[in-house]
């Protein structure tokens, strides 16, 4: 027989192996460390995109948002403050999620000083897992560094992303966003 072949020589744990008369394997090349998610935990989720330079910090240090309303009592147009839960941010955006209190398509921030204005309505579509640290679901970024056919090595302690320690549900389909699980 012709072609290339190679040796593999086992010292430690050959009795895990006795029975089998042949072993499937797979030489990487380039390993990435991260943390091991299956495949069936991925859930991908439309958030809103929210350019850096709307974000502010109100007298109580609290970073937030000035959204436009108006106010039906005093029959007048005003900003008001929303401190909005953050799902991931890049270089340009923060991700709001969809359902987030006060922001919705058409409505728009207002800047410190009320020079400019943003019109929210542009979506992007993030990649992550559910988490269930605390007895309910809640959705965390990923960020994917390599996959095989089973499982997606992700990055660790990314920024609003997953932890060490983080419970991840491992079927995605079976939950949705902020259902409680009882452990």
């Amino acid at each position: 027989e012709t072609g290339t072949f190679g040796e593999i020589l086992i010292q430690n744990y050959m009795v895990r192996y006795l029975s089998e008369r042949f072993l499937d394997f797979e030489i990487q090349e380039l390993v990435e460390t991260g943390l091991k998610i299956p495949k069936t935990a991925l859930v991908e989720k439309n958030f809103y995109m929210i350019p850096k330079e709307y974000r502010i910090t109100n007298g109580e240090n609290q970073a937030g948002f000035l959204i436009d309303g108006y106010n039906t009592e005093k029959q007048e147009q005003e900003s008001r403050f929303v401190s909005p839960t953050i799902y991931s941010s890049d270089e340009e955006y923060y991700y709001i999620s969809l359902e987030e209190e006060g922001f919705s398509v058409g409505t728009y921030l207002n800047q410190t000083d009320g020079s400019t204005r943003y019109q929210i309505g542009a979506t992007a579509s993030l990649k992550g897992v559910y988490t269930v640290n605390q007895g309910y679901t809640v959705f965390r970024f990923i960020e994917i560094l390599t996959e095989n056919d089973e499982y997606y090595i992700v990055k660790t302690d990314t920024r609003y992303g997953l932890s060490l320690y983080d419970h991840i549900i491992l079927n995605s389909k079976t939950v949705k966003e902020n259902q409680v699980i009882y452990q």
